[in-house]
């Protein structure tokens, strides 16, 4: 295994003769050729740069030179105002966080200890001392050394303990001023050879045996001399590694860059009007609205074959004070046909009152002309009462600055407009109702859970809660808590709570998935709401609930199929104007994680009562398939396969092969006592799967058990951090396979995608709560693919054998059966082949079996010897 720190060998303070022959070798062996680092020296435009920085950025940038890539350079000197340098800083920074879901930056903080260190020790961050303490660390002690007539002066660093990076003892030397010499300290490397340390070569000329020799008799403490050249580390294998400083993908710098409000030179103008209105409150900030309109003469339409539209490109910021307190992301789509002259872009922000900058630039992505606004806003307190239209433009703020440009009025020829806006906010203020489920216990939830729902707004006389949509209580007062029993099974669950009027009419609601885990992915429609009668316009209004670790990427809302807008950030509300010539209408909202994952919700509008909504199944199987051998098999295609649920031959809507599908893989180890033997060979084989599995798009998890299952290390691509869950392993304690086969399922579940459960036993399960059976159904529910290894499972226990074997066959994985520990890097190589291998098989389900049935599913694959392994079947 290649271990991700490097390993340097211990001090030795009876150096000796013996010493002599270990230096001679080591500087044998390291005498690669390896020139000394290069001081990076700037060039006549990073000094002109650099003159444009104020004291504290040109500092920091001095400081971080060394970690710089160059296109983050070419940004960070692109950058024209304070407050998007700041910006840059915390973004620079976030990228490197080793552990982002802790609130320290581990690596930010050791970086500035040790470029303030520098700093107050030596006069230059260019110098090789500085350099060093950048990229090694402050050493334990520093030691200095003379021999007259021999050596020049020298530095010698000690690092008793290693580094953040690099374990063990090792040493760094420099070489001072020598007698008659000028210039700073410089480093000596092992390959430039003991002959580069004289004041004079006569005497010895390039054998370094020689002066070695003369060394230990001639100078004072002769020995200690050649023992810390001896343990000087290699930095040319250092800066050759690409693990010992973090270096992010230059994805995040060029979308910092593309997300700019400034306009790049030569870029054509475009007209447009912005006007500012306060329409509402939600809870205690003001609700800014920004309406521009664009003349649509002045956009370019892109046209896809038969497709047209205009695509408008909003980026915005908001200052207080000098800095950037918000910034925000909206792309507009309109079809090129749409009849009115002007094309109108709403956003929207929540702003507590007080005074604000606010930058506003539209760009049409076909002809990439800019319209920008810089304007100030002095946001008022709204106080939650009825809108009316006229209120859409502001009264004047209390007080203004000298020379604040008041805020602009909606033009007279959107009024129209401005009127529809006007009934799309009325929900703002007079329908300001919301309830919320309080956040339930991150763990599996078997029978009595007590849930709590929170209401805002006048008017709410009593919540109704249902469980799997059966009523199961309703509350008149708050505590608006109830117990609901959920079974002794393990299971999903819907829970739904809802603030009902005296008449008992629903004023809103809020659901959750009961056992969801914590990577559940979704978005739910809040605005518009079943049974509420909606006129020329509305105000749609969503909510995403993005897994653990993951980030959302952007939400689209359309209105029956038109992309309305699309929205990187919240607020997820956005007006839409009701067609009067569609008398049933519909609003989509998908929202899109980063690593291709989507979630879609759908809610009509003023559909009448005889309209069911029906729910589409749609059936994802990722399916292997496999020769006599056992080998994956690639390159089929759809016509090759056929697919079958409970019997009935279903239609393939959608096929691909999946290698370059992002991985969600768990590996799941057992570290009962039994396994002490094996846990070196284990350690060993598990960071060459994660090794061999992970890219960086791919996520692994560990999960240990023994008496009870433990989350070493939660989803990652970082190795690093897989490796040290592993360097924790111990053997102890009994086998609780199935509670932990469960634990695992449920922290997995959520998830889209292909994931997989990798479990190593040697044994039974001998203290697991849960049975077997619920193990099999949780694992239907889940439908993640579990792979079992066997080690050295005693031959008489057939009963196991079988039990795992089922496992992995009614969850698309297999059973591997092996009899020592130094087999497990060959199984792991065959799991992440077929991981690689596999092929996606879509279909919408023609089953009208109701939801808690078991529908059982069928792959057949055409082609002699072939077969398809792929989950037995499914619960809706």
């Amino acid at each position: 295994m290649s271990d991700p720190h490097f390993h340097t060998a211990a001090p030795s303070r009876l150096f000796g003769r013996w010493g002599l022959l270990v230096l001679t070798a080591i500087l044998l062996a390291t005498a690669s050729g390896h020139s000394s680092q290069a001081e990076e020296k700037p060039t006549e435009e990073t000094s002109d740069a650099l003159a444009d920085l104020s004291p504290r950025h040109r500092q920091w940038y001095e400081n971080v030179t060394m970690l710089l890539t160059e296109a983050e350079k070419e940004v960070f000197f692109s950058l024209k105002e304070s407050y998007q340098r700041d910006h840059f800083i915390r973004r620079f920074w976030k990228v490197r966080d080793p552990f982002p879901r802790t609130a320290r930056n581990e690596f930010q903080e050791a970086w500035t200890a040790r470029a303030r260190a520098a700093r107050e020790h030596y006069e230059s961050l260019s110098s090789d001392r500085a350099q060093m303490m950048l990229y090694i660390g402050i050493p334990s002690s520093r030691r200095h050394y003379l021999c007259s007539g021999l050596l020049p002066p020298l530095e010698v660093w000690e690092y008793t303990e290693g580094s953040d990076r690099i374990r063990g003892y090792f040493t760094l030397v420099f070489i001072g001023r020598r007698p008659q010499g000028r210039g700073p300290h410089r480093q000596w490397r092992s390959e430039d050879g003991l002959s580069r340390l004289l004041t004079t070569a006569r005497r010895f000329g390039s054998d370094d045996r020689s002066i070695a020799q003369a060394i230990q008799a001639e100078c004072p403490r002769g020995d200690d001399i050649l023992a810390a050249l001896a343990q000087t580390l290699d930095i040319s294998r250092i800066q050759s590694s690409d693990t010992f400083l973090p270096k992010p993908n230059d994805e995040w710098v060029r979308s910092f860059a593309a997300r700019s409000t400034d306009v790049p030179e030569g870029v054509e103008p475009m007209s447009g009007e912005l006007a500012i209105s306060y329409p509402g409150r939600h809870q205690s900030r003001t609700v800014v609205q920004g309406l521009v309109a664009i003349p649509k003469s002045e956009v370019d339409a892109v046209v896809v074959g038969e497709h047209s539209s205009f695509n408008l490109l909003i980026d915005g910021e908001i200052l207080r004070q000098g800095e950037l307190f918000d910034h925000f992301r909206y792309r507009f789509d309109f079809p090129a046909d749409m009849e009115a002259e002007e094309i109108p872009l709403v956003v929207q922000r929540y702003l507590r009152p007080g005074r604000y900058e606010l930058i506003l630039k539209v760009e049409d992505v076909s002809s990439r002309r800019v319209y920008r606004e810089h304007l100030p806003l002095d946001v008022p307190r709204v106080q939650p009462k009825a809108v009316r239209s006229a209120e859409l433009i502001p009264p004047p703020p209390p007080a203004r600055s000298e020379g604040t440009a008041p805020v602009r009025r909606p033009p007279r020829h959107l009024q129209a407009l401005a009127a529809r806006l006007d009934e799309a906010n009325a929900s703002l203020s007079t329908g300001d109702h919301s309830i919320k489920i309080l956040a339930l216990p991150d763990v599996l939830s078997v029978g009595k859970l007590r849930v709590e729902a929170r209401t805002r707004g006048a008017g709410i006389h009593k919540v109704a809660f249902e469980l799997n949509g059966r009523p199961v209580m309703r509350k008149r007062r708050p505590p608006f808590s109830v117990e609901v029993d959920l079974g002794q099974q393990p299971k999903f669950h819907t829970l739904r709570a809802i603030a009902l009027d005296a008449a008992n009419n629903p004023l809103a609601q809020d659901e959750v998935v009961v056992n969801s885990g914590p990577h559940r992915f979704s978005v739910r429609l809040l605005e518009p709401q079943s049974g509420r009668a909606y006129e020329t316009s509305l105000r749609a209004r969503a909510e995403v609930e993005v897994p653990e670790g993951e980030r959302l990427q952007k939400l689209e809302l359309y209105m029956n199929e038109t992309l309305v807008a699309t929205l990187f950030q919240p607020p997820f509300e956005q007006p839409m104007w009701i067609d009067p010539a569609q008398p049933v209408s519909y609003v989509r909202a998908v929202a899109y994680l980063e690593g291709d994952s989507t979630a879609e919700d759908v809610q009509f509008v003023n559909a009448p009562d005889f309209i069911d909504e029906v729910e589409v199944q749609f059936v994802e199987l990722f399916t292997t398939v496999t020769d006599r051998k056992g080998d994956p098999v690639e390159g089929l295609s759809s016509s090759d396969f056929s697919v079958r649920e409970d019997g009935v031959r279903q239609s393939v809507r959608r096929f691909e092969s999946m290698r370059d599908l992002p991985i969600r893989a768990g590996l799941v180890l057992d570290t009962s006592l039994s396994m002490l033997g094996a846990l070196r060979e284990v350690r060993t084989a598990a960071y060459q799967f994660f090794e061999n599995v992970l890219t960086p798009r791919d996520r692994a998890a560990l999960i240990t058990f023994n008496d009870e299952p433990n989350l070493a290390v939660r989803f990652t691509n970082n190795k690093e951090i897989l490796a040290g869950g592993l360097a924790e392993l111990d053997a102890e304690g009994e086998t609780a396979l199935y509670d932990t086969l469960i634990y695992s399922l449920h922290y997995f579940s959520g998830l889209k995608g292909k994931r997989a459960i990798v479990v190593l036993t040697d044994g039974e399960d001998s203290v697991s709560r849960y049975s077997y059976e619920e193990t099999i159904d949780f694992a239907r529910r889940t439908g993640v693919a579990v792979y079992v290894i066997g080690l050295n499972l005693p031959s008489h226990k057939s009963d196991i054998r079988m039990k795992m074997r089922r496992l992995a066959d009614e969850t698309g994985g297999e059973l591997f059966l092996i009899d020592r520990a130094s087999m497990l890097a060959r199984i792991y190589e065959k799991i992440q082949h077929e991981l690689r291998s596999q092929y996606l098989i879509a279909y919408q389900s023609s089953s009208a079996q109701p939801e808690e049935t078991f529908r059982e599913v069928e792959v057949e694959v055409t082609g002699k010897g072939l077969e398809a392994k792929t989950i037995r079947g499914y619960y809706p």
